[in-house]
């Protein structure tokens, strides 16, 4: 491999690089849920005041898929191969969702209005109704799309990663017999060893 080459790919995240692009997107973003994102009014005559939606009424998924994330990313970091792999995936999906969801509710918020009114009038169809995307809509669209892309480069970087230390798993297994079977220290004693010289250090 020559130099430019090297030079010319990009590098793997370490854990703890991959945990601030995942974890500082995923806090802003939930507190994002917590702004105005929508304000309109309704044209039906029970409800002709100003609405304002906040965005975790008119995405909540938004909080869940985050969490979502948070935990796939708990399991990239302390799972095995097999665990990483299927939470890699987990965590592009759910941060895809969390951009497609804010993008929505920017993009319509003449919709996300009228749904808001239907729900607090306890209608199954949505009035008509105006609407206006606030910024606050718009910057969880920018902090989503930060998500995503961290959670992109934080499943790649993780097939390169390890897992666990090898303090947190099992000791060896006993040792088998002939046909397989596990061979206990009453089985030695019974045949005549002593097990306690095979754990004795060897003596110089």
């Amino acid at each position: 491999m020559t130099v430019t080459e090297s030079t010319r790919r990009p590098r793997a995240l370490d854990k703890k690089r991959a945990a601030l692009v995942v974890l500082v997107p995923a806090a802003l973003l939930l507190g994002l849920t917590t702004r105005i994102w929508a304000r309109g009014e309704s044209r039906d005559v029970l409800s002709q005041a100003v609405t304002e939606v906040t965005g975790g009424a008119a995405a909540p998924g938004v909080v869940g898929l985050t969490a979502v994330c948070v935990v796939a990313l708990l399991g990239l970091m302390t799972g095995g191969r097999v665990i990483r792999a299927v939470a890699a995936v987990v965590i592009v999906l759910a941060s895809l969702g969390t951009l497609a969801m804010t993008l929505l509710v920017a993009l319509r918020p003449v919709g996300t209005v009228a749904d808001a009114v239907a729900r607090e009038l306890a209608r199954t169809t949505a009035p008509a109704a105006t609407g206006s995307s606030t910024a606050w809509v718009w910057a969880a669209v920018v902090v989503a799309a930060l998500l995503a892309v961290g959670a992109l480069l934080t499943a790649v970087s993780s097939r390169s990663w390890a897992g666990l230390s090898g303090r947190y798993e099992r000791g060896d297994k006993p040792a088998s017999g002939p046909r397989g079977e596990v061979r206990t220290t009453w089985d030695e004693l019974s045949e005549g060893g002593d097990p306690t010289l095979r754990d004795a250090p060897d003596e110089t």
